[in-house]
Protein backbone atom coordinates (compact mmCIF):
# COMPACT_ATOMS: atom_id res chain seq x y z
CA UNK A 1 0.00 0.00 0.00
CA UNK A 2 2.81 2.49 1.05
CA UNK A 3 4.24 1.82 -2.35
CA UNK A 4 1.42 2.11 -4.59
CA UNK A 5 1.42 5.97 -2.54
CA UNK A 6 5.28 6.84 -3.58
CA UNK A 7 4.29 5.41 -7.41
CA UNK A 8 1.32 7.33 -7.82
CA UNK A 9 3.27 10.88 -6.58
CA UNK A 10 5.74 9.87 -8.45
CA UNK A 11 3.26 9.33 -11.62
CA UNK A 12 2.26 12.64 -10.81
CA UNK A 13 5.30 14.60 -10.70
CA UNK A 14 6.58 12.95 -13.91
CA UNK A 15 3.47 13.90 -16.01
CA UNK A 16 3.80 17.50 -14.58
CA UNK A 17 7.42 17.58 -16.21
CA UNK A 18 6.57 15.93 -19.30
CA UNK A 19 2.77 18.59 -19.53
CA UNK A 20 5.43 21.66 -18.65
CA UNK A 21 7.89 20.42 -21.85
CA UNK A 22 5.09 19.85 -23.98
CA UNK A 23 4.04 23.43 -23.20
CA UNK A 24 7.38 24.97 -23.04
CA UNK A 25 7.63 24.32 -27.01
CA UNK A 26 4.41 25.91 -27.53
CA UNK A 27 5.48 29.05 -26.60
CA UNK A 28 4.51 28.99 -22.85
CA UNK A 29 1.13 28.98 -21.69
CA UNK A 30 -1.15 31.55 -23.02
CA UNK A 31 1.76 33.19 -24.57
CA UNK A 32 0.89 31.66 -27.98
CA UNK A 33 4.64 31.49 -28.36
CA UNK A 34 5.47 35.52 -28.12
CA UNK A 35 4.21 35.69 -31.98
CA UNK A 36 3.20 38.86 -32.19
CA UNK A 37 4.63 40.58 -28.71
CA UNK A 38 8.25 40.21 -29.92
CA UNK A 39 7.31 41.45 -33.86
CA UNK A 40 8.40 45.03 -33.26
CA UNK A 41 11.39 44.01 -31.96
CA UNK A 42 12.08 41.71 -34.87
CA UNK A 43 11.45 44.44 -36.82
CA UNK A 44 13.59 46.77 -35.22
CA UNK A 45 16.43 43.80 -35.70
CA UNK A 46 16.03 43.39 -38.93
CA UNK A 47 16.24 47.11 -40.09
CA UNK A 48 19.03 47.60 -37.84
CA UNK A 49 20.87 44.71 -39.51
CA UNK A 50 20.29 45.66 -42.80
CA UNK A 51 23.30 47.77 -43.51
CA UNK A 52 26.50 45.73 -41.78
CA UNK A 53 28.56 48.47 -41.76
CA UNK A 54 30.67 46.74 -39.00
CA UNK A 55 31.18 43.31 -40.91
CA UNK A 56 31.72 45.43 -44.21
CA UNK A 57 35.04 47.03 -42.40
CA UNK A 58 36.29 43.92 -41.11
CA UNK A 59 36.40 42.74 -44.70
CA UNK A 60 37.96 45.37 -46.20
CA UNK A 61 40.57 45.85 -43.18
CA UNK A 62 41.66 42.51 -42.31
CA UNK A 63 40.31 40.20 -44.73
CA UNK A 64 40.99 41.38 -48.10
CA UNK A 65 44.36 42.13 -49.71
CA UNK A 66 44.25 46.51 -49.15
CA UNK A 67 47.09 48.60 -49.33
CA UNK A 68 47.28 50.93 -46.33
CA UNK A 69 46.66 53.96 -48.48
CA UNK A 70 43.76 51.73 -49.93
CA UNK A 71 42.60 51.27 -46.30
CA UNK A 72 42.93 55.12 -44.78
CA UNK A 73 40.68 55.83 -47.89
CA UNK A 74 38.61 53.33 -46.98
CA UNK A 75 38.32 54.02 -43.59
CA UNK A 76 37.14 57.56 -43.74
CA UNK A 77 34.50 56.56 -46.26
CA UNK A 78 33.14 53.83 -43.54
CA UNK A 79 33.08 56.01 -40.63
CA UNK A 80 30.99 58.41 -42.50
CA UNK A 81 28.74 55.39 -43.52
CA UNK A 82 28.57 54.48 -39.34
CA UNK A 83 28.07 58.11 -38.72
CA UNK A 84 24.96 58.75 -40.66
CA UNK A 85 23.73 54.88 -39.65
CA UNK A 86 23.82 55.90 -36.27
CA UNK A 87 22.37 59.08 -36.49
CA UNK A 88 19.42 57.25 -38.63
CA UNK A 89 18.95 54.38 -35.86
CA UNK A 90 18.34 57.23 -33.29
CA UNK A 91 16.23 58.54 -35.63
CA UNK A 92 14.26 55.54 -35.94
CA UNK A 93 14.00 54.79 -32.51
CA UNK A 94 11.89 57.64 -31.58
CA UNK A 95 9.90 57.66 -34.22
CA UNK A 96 10.02 53.48 -34.26
CA UNK A 97 9.35 53.63 -38.20
CA UNK A 98 11.54 50.26 -39.34
CA UNK A 99 10.32 50.37 -42.63
CA UNK A 100 11.51 54.04 -43.63
CA UNK A 101 15.01 53.04 -41.41
CA UNK A 102 15.61 50.08 -43.69
CA UNK A 103 14.42 51.85 -47.02
CA UNK A 104 17.29 54.86 -45.73
CA UNK A 105 20.17 52.20 -44.70
CA UNK A 106 19.04 50.28 -48.24
CA UNK A 107 19.95 53.68 -49.84
CA UNK A 108 23.17 54.22 -47.88
CA UNK A 109 24.57 50.71 -48.84
CA UNK A 110 24.01 51.72 -52.20
CA UNK A 111 25.86 55.30 -52.28
CA UNK A 112 28.72 53.24 -50.74
CA UNK A 113 28.79 50.69 -52.69
CA UNK A 114 29.06 53.35 -55.55
CA UNK A 115 31.58 55.05 -53.12
CA UNK A 116 33.55 51.87 -53.05
CA UNK A 117 33.52 50.77 -56.40
CA UNK A 118 35.48 54.10 -57.19
CA UNK A 119 38.57 53.60 -54.99
CA UNK A 120 38.53 49.47 -56.09
CA UNK A 121 39.56 47.80 -59.04
CA UNK A 122 36.76 45.18 -60.78
CA UNK A 123 38.59 42.36 -59.66
CA UNK A 124 38.97 43.82 -55.65
CA UNK A 125 34.95 44.29 -56.01
CA UNK A 126 34.45 40.72 -56.56
CA UNK A 127 36.58 39.30 -53.96
CA UNK A 128 35.26 42.08 -51.05
CA UNK A 129 31.42 41.11 -52.27
CA UNK A 130 32.15 37.26 -51.93
CA UNK A 131 33.84 37.98 -48.93
CA UNK A 132 31.16 39.94 -47.42
CA UNK A 133 28.35 36.89 -48.80
CA UNK A 134 30.99 34.25 -46.51
CA UNK A 135 30.97 36.37 -43.81
CA UNK A 136 27.22 36.58 -43.33
CA UNK A 137 26.84 33.08 -43.98
CA UNK A 138 29.18 32.77 -41.47
CA UNK A 139 27.09 34.99 -38.48
CA UNK A 140 24.19 33.11 -37.58
CA UNK A 141 20.74 33.46 -38.58
CA UNK A 142 18.87 34.56 -34.95
CA UNK A 143 15.24 34.47 -36.69
CA UNK A 144 15.86 30.81 -37.68
CA UNK A 145 17.22 29.58 -34.86
CA UNK A 146 15.55 27.31 -32.40
CA UNK A 147 14.99 28.55 -28.44
CA UNK A 148 15.20 25.63 -25.71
Amino acid sequence: MRYRIYLAILGLIMTAFIANDAVAQRGGFGRGGGRGQNSDMMERVRAVSTFPVDRIWHVLSIRMDTTDQQVLQLRAVVKEASTQKIALVEQATKTEDWNWLREQLESNEKQFMENLQSMLSADEIKAFEQLVEEASRMVPDRQRRSRR
